[in-house]
């Protein structure tokens, strides 16, 4: 390949992958994405920190499971030092070591992905880009980003109601069969938002 054709190959070669890789894609139209250009590993951090302090509460105050209570030391340590699971509290029960080491990592897990928010994006604008963006529209609306867009918004919203449902009124928040449903139907919508957003392919490059 000569060095005139060895340029206008680079320079096609920039125009078809001017997103970096690892950052959250978007529609060319739009250019919005559920979590704009932050990482997802950083949003995940900043849920399962923010999740991990509300089972924290919950546990603390007996109403993360109506028949057990959860040791987060024996958990972590697959019940090396203690059990896991043990008898349900009445009322406020807070373990002095395992309760303290369990929400110190939830914070840290909060302000390492805060801190990558922070570098990529303003938290307040990719909080704000959690609820408004090219996802939520497709709920009601296949033209959007097709089908695989409208079933990603169905599943992420029923993945979220149904924890909240049986967490909410049957205190089901650590059940495993709640979590086995809930996991499905919200990996299906991450999986399915994702594939609505791979541009599609050439059939052939010379």
């Amino acid at each position: 390949m000569n060095e005139p054709q060895t340029k206008q190959f680079a320079l096609f070669g920039v125009l078809k992958c001017s997103t970096p890789v690892g950052e959250s894609m978007s529609d060319d139209e739009t250019g919005q994405a559920m979590d704009g250009n932050v990482p997802a590993y950083a949003s995940a951090l900043v849920f399962l920190g923010i999740w991990g302090l509300v089972l924290a509460g919950l546990n603390m105050f007996s109403m993360a499971h109506p028949t057990y209570h959860v040791s987060w030391g024996g958990l972590l340590t697959f019940e090396t030092t203690n059990a896991a699971f043990g008898e349900a509290k009445d009322g406020f029960h807070f373990e002095i070591l395992g309760d303290t080491i369990f929400i110190a990592a939830c914070v840290g897990l909060i302000a390492l992905g805060t801190r990558v928010v922070n570098n990529r994006n303003n938290v307040a604008d990719w909080a704000k880009g959690l609820l408004i963006n090219d996802t939520w529209p497709a709920l009601n609306d296949p033209s959007l980003g097709g089908g695989q867009r409208t079933m990603a918004a169905w599943c992420l919203l029923l993945g979220l109601a149904f924890y909240l449902y049986f967490g909410i009124l049957h205190q089901g928040w650590i059940d495993v069969g709640v979590y086995s449903v809930t996991i499905a139907l919200m990996a299906s919508g991450f999986a399915l938002n994702h594939a609505s957003r791979v541009p599609p392919g050439d059939d052939k490059i010379d």
